[in-house]
């Protein structure tokens, strides 16, 4: 508790993004399933490690928390400062943080790093490795009208027609929006992939900390046929929840909420994260609103031998299937 205390105040002093923020933490991974390992000198916080610990079998992982983009290792690092004396200073973090998780007695560590965190070659060497995803961003959202001509021609078509079937409201119902949102993996014969108590957990916190909205699309008839949840901390709003609800689908009303979430943005004078895929046609989605492609690392590293044979077995089995 005491780390966590001197974590919260770490959090005035710094930029932290939202999904490292100890009130997310706490809401995403319950509290006693996270912990933050701080790096201090000369009686200063100088950087922060947030870590979701997961049990997986026998086995015990570092890694990404439920509906968390991001966490990995915040530097506290002033303005002014040349290149040479940040790397250098990120190099010695990064070798305390390694010799903390080594103490940890973990099997499997893997973090996904914030886009601005762009030097990951200490992690290297310390025989870590890195797996580049892109997340896509509207870096100025200040112009709408520019932003708009940026938009591709189709989708440009497909808002408007968004405009003509539906209507735009903010909701207030968790509950509601769970369950509809739990339809849209019905259709594709999956569960919704997080469980109903953390999504309340995390709305009500998100409300409470006045940095989460919900956008409903309302067809005519009042029905809803498509819905938005976005998330925002003090650089950007971020596109973390939707869809079309599945018998509403053609009215094509989703990208219309998207370009709400973009006007909200630009009002509140902050980044648009759209929050990324590697998925092909996701990534594509994301692409013809204008985003910039912006890579960020998921590090990794192994420490028990039985889950690095049995990795290294299956992905022979998947290459022999490939062949």
């Amino acid at each position: 508790m005491i780390s966590k205390d001197k974590y919260l105040r770490f959090c005035d002093e710094v930029y932290v993004p939202i999904y490292s923020k100890s009130w997310w933490m706490d809401a995403v991974c319950l509290p006693d399933n996270w912990d933050v390992w701080l790096y201090e000198s000369g009686g200063s916080i100088l950087a922060a490690m947030p870590y979701y610990t997961e049990t997986r079998g026998t086995h015990k992982y570092i890694t990404k928390a439920p509906l968390t983009q991001n966490n990995g290792i915040i530097f506290k690092i002033e303005e002014g400062v040349k290149l040479e004396t940040s790397a250098k200073f990120q190099e010695h973090v990064i070798d305390a943080a390694n010799n903390f998780i080594e103490t940890l007695g973990i099997d499997v560590y893997e973090q996904q790093y914030h886009y601005s965190f762009e030097n990951w070659l200490p992690f290297y060497w310390n025989r870590y490795t890195a797996l580049t995803r892109y997340t896509y961003v509207i870096n100025d959202t200040f112009d709408t009208e520019r932003i708009w001509q940026e938009i591709s021609s189709s989708y440009r078509n497909l808002i408007r027609k968004g405009y003509k079937t539906a209507e735009v409201f903010e909701g207030n119902d968790a509950d509601e929006f769970w369950h509809l949102h739990k339809k849209i993996f019905e259709k594709q014969g999956l569960e919704c992939p997080f469980p109903y108590d953390l999504w309340i957990r995390l709305y009500c916190s998100c409300k409470q900390h006045n940095c989460g909205k919900i956008l409903y699309a309302k067809n005519m008839d009042g029905d809803i046929s498509s819905m938005l949840f976005l998330v925002w901390d003090e650089q950007s709003v971020y596109h973390l929840l939707g869809g079309s609800v599945p018998e509403y689908q053609h009215l094509q009303t989703y990208n219309m909420l998207t370009w709400e979430g973009i006007k909200l943005a630009s009002q509140m004078g902050l980044k648009y994260d759209f929050e990324g895929s590697v998925i092909k046609r996701i990534s594509k989605s994301m692409r013809q609103f204008g985003g910039k492609p912006m890579p960020y690392f998921r590090i990794r590293k192994v420490f028990n031998p039985d889950i690095v044979r049995t990795e290294a077995e299956n992905q022979i089995v998947i290459m022999d299937k490939k062949d």
